[in-house]
Parts: C-alpha cells; sequence; structure tokens
C-alpha cells in the first residue's frame, strides 16, 4: 500500500553536535535521542499496531543504539519467561560494522562484530522517504502552539492509490543540532530540523485487495532525552574501543 512506500528506506546520520543538552561523565560530553514510532496495521481478519522506541547515544565520532527485544523461554512448548531485554550496538560513523552487547542475563546470544545496515534494518524505524516530483512545496505551512513550523501535503489520488493522505511534517529550531533524520529530503527547512512525521489517512476501500482501510494515525518522532545511566553509556562505548583494538 501507498504508505509502505512513503516510510521506506535506512535511518541514518553523519554530524556531531556542538552544544545540544550536553552530558558529562567524568569529563567527557555526549547526548542521546530517543525515537518513537506507531504504525497502525489492518488486514480483513484482525488489526495490531507496529510501535515501540529506542535510544542513540553520540559521543565524539561514535553511535550507540539501545535497542529492547522481547524473550521468550519454553520448555517442552511451555512458556516459563516472558520479558524485555536490552542489547547495545556501538559503531564508528564512518564504519560498514559495530559490535553488539547484550546485558545479563543473557548468556545464549551470540555478540560480536555486525552489519550496521543489518542490525538497523532488523531493529530501527526506516525514515519517511518522498518522491520530489510530487512534493515539491507544502500544501499549507503553519506554526503550533510550541512555535514548531508544520508544512501540510496532501498525497495525490490514483487508480492504484485511492486513498487520501494528509502528511505533516513538524520542525524545530531547538533541534537542529541533532544528527538523525528522518528525512533524507526534507530533512532540514530554513535551519530548522525535522523532528516529526505525523500521517493522517483518511481510510478508503480498496476493491483490489477487498479490505477496507479505516482512518488512522502514522507517526514517526525523536526527542532529546537526558542521560540518566552516563557511566553504563561510556561502560559499553570503552568496551567498544576495545572490541576494536583486539579484533573481537
Amino acid at each position: 500500500m501507498k504508505i509502505i512506500y512513503l516510510l521506506s528506506t535506512l535511518l541514518f546520520f553523519s554530524y556531531k553536535c556542538a552544544h545540544v543538552n550536553l552530558r558529562k561523565v567524568n569529563g567527557t560530553k555526549f547526548h542521546a535521542v530517543r525515537v518513537v514510532g506507531n504504525i497502525p496495521v489492518f488486514t480483513a481478519d484482525t488489526s495490531f499496531e507496529i510501535g515501540g522506541s529506542y535510544d542513540i547515544f553520540y559521543y565524539d565520532d561514535l553511535i550507540m543504539y539501545k535497542f529492547e527485544y522481547r524473550f521468550d523461554s519454553l520448555v517442552n512448548g511451555k512458556l516459563l519467561l516472558q520479558e524485555w531485554r536490552q542489547i547495545f550496538f556501538v559503531f564508528h560513523k564512518d564504519s560498514v560494522f559495530g559490535y553488539s552487547y547484550y546485558l545479563p542475563p543473557e548468556s545464549t546470544a551470540v555478540e560480536g562484530r555486525i552489519s550496521v545496515d543489518t542490525m538497523l534494518k532488523r531493529n530501527a524505524y526506516e525514515p519517511f522517504k518522498f518522491d520530489s516530483s510530487l512534493y515539491l512545496k507544502p500544501d499549507s505551512i503553519y506554526f503550533d502552539d510550541e512555535k514548531n513550523l508544520v508544512n501540510v501535503y496532501n498525497s495525490p489520488v490514483t487508480e492504484d492509490y485511492p486513498e487520501r493522505f494528509t502528511i505533516y511534517l513538524y520542525y524545530s529550531k531547538k533541534l537542529k543540532c541533532i544528527a538523525e533524520t528522518l528525512s533524507k529530503n526534507k530533512d532540514t527547512v530554513n535551519g530548522m530540523k525535522l523532528f516529526k512525521v505525523r500521517i493522517l489517512a483518511h481510510g478508503h476501500y480498496y476493491e483490489k485487495f477487498k479490505i477496507s482501510q479505516p482512518r488512522r494515525e502514522y507517526l514517526l518522532e525523536m526527542k532529546q532525552i537526558p542521560i540518566k545511566n552516563g557511566m553504563e553509556v561510556m561502560g559499553y562505548f570503552d568496551k567498544y574501543k576495545k572490541s576494536v583494538l583486539r579484533g573481537f
């Protein structure tokens, strides 16, 4: 469906922030953002939401993702334990490989060297993608109550994609030093940073699929967060440096 096309490609970033909400641990400065997503899914039989969040930490030229995954322990088909566990993934901003680290008590997971592209495709939200020929100029522009710039686009209706979508892109001056991007070709406007993508689907019956899609909303957003576990974060950055030196 059209919304799948609009939300395709890879999350990536490139530069350091000089002064945005930096945290110091033993004289070392770093900062973090949280990426939050919510994607409703409706089929002929059921409906559910794909959602969640993860944190990204920046320290000099190093980047670390903190993901959560669900751990299930089964014995003879009986569920003995079900819980959420954490994994840290660290890499240099110019590297194609990084290192993954699992928190105890995860003793069976394989830690070590893994492709950045592979790890992010498995765990990170894919950013918003525009067809530049269709979305050259917004249909309307306004400032919200928090003085964020909002560009609004109305997607064209076609025979293949008869449903109407209204796309809201939110920009802020406060977040312009954050390296993460939600859309490569719509990332900045007038020195302001894209930090939220909101898509309102107006609902439609798809004859081709024999399914009715209700009115629904998709969300992708990033926020700066305070770093409360600074020593733990620095510990994984240091662990990565040691892994690289010994060729782990």
